[in-house]
């Protein structure tokens, strides 16, 4: 089988970074004009996500509003008809707020693509305090050395309406290593021809953090997850299905 690596290098938030290709010896020539880009959106159940309103239930029956949504996206690799696999290494940071969040690589073979997979974070060779781009963004997502140190790989904040319908604060955080979230892989077709171009449109729906396997309920699962193994495991688990590819 046929191994394609690209080496993917992300320097600013949610926006294009540069991409080249490295090539093993069976491998045709690849072309740089050769595009694909990766839009990445969010919604609650269809609806395009608004922060700051009062205006979503998750599965566990509570009100809820979201303030900030910032995560990693590391370790693409799309798959072919004929099962070769390429890889694209590196990482992008997605800010839910930015409107414009969209990754574009290029310098590979043209070819059907059939399947796509990622993770949600940092894989063990980025997961290192200071191994990121010195920005304010990575920066602002390091994981305290005391608990092991690194980035966080998720942050979703808000408010949710507790048992009382009193107004209380959340924060689902996800970091470690054992907390990588491993997407499942999704089926797509897209063919790239040669100088072509084609987009691949991510959405997340945040109220899939919220349920299958585990449906949560702010009131008895807790509203802090940072630093719980038991209750991030809960959201990773959750997080596994969280995108799909729209048209």
């Amino acid at each position: 089988m046929k191994i394609k690596t690209i080496n993917w290098v992300i320097l600013l938030a949610g926006l294009l970074i540069i991409g080249s290709c490295k090539k093993d010896n069976t491998e045709s020539t690849t072309n740089p004009n050769t595009q694909l880009t990766l839009k990445v959106t969010h919604q609650v159940d269809g609806k395009e996500l608004i922060f700051d309103s009062m205006c979503y239930v998750n599965a566990g029956g509570n009100k809820y509003s979201v303030t900030k949504l910032n995560y990693y996206l590391n370790g693409f690799v799309l798959t072919t008809k004929n099962g070769d696999k390429v890889y694209l290494n590196g990482y992008t940071y997605i800010d839910g707020r930015n409107p414009n969040n969209q990754i574009s690589i290029g310098g590979f073979s043209p070819g059907t693509f059939t399947n796509l997979s990622f993770y949600i974070g940092l894989d063990p060779q980025h997961n290192v305090s200071g191994a990121l781009e010195n920005s304010l963004n990575n920066i602002n997502m390091a994981w305290p050395e005391v608990i092991g140190g690194g980035y966080h790989f998720l942050k979703m904040e808000g408010y949710y309406l507790d048992s009382i319908h009193a107004k209380q604060g959340f924060t689902m955080h996800l970091g470690t290593n054992e907390m990588l979230v491993k997407h499942v892989s999704l089926p797509l077709t897209i063919t790239l021809a040669d100088n072509g171009s084609s987009t691949i449109n991510l959405s997340m729906n945040l109220n899939e953090w919220f349920k299958n396997p585990h449906t949560w309920d702010f009131n008895k699962d807790g509203n802090y997850t940072m630093a719980i193994p038991e209750l991030m495991t809960l959201l990773k688990n959750n997080g596994t299905d969280v995108f799909t590819i729209q048209p």
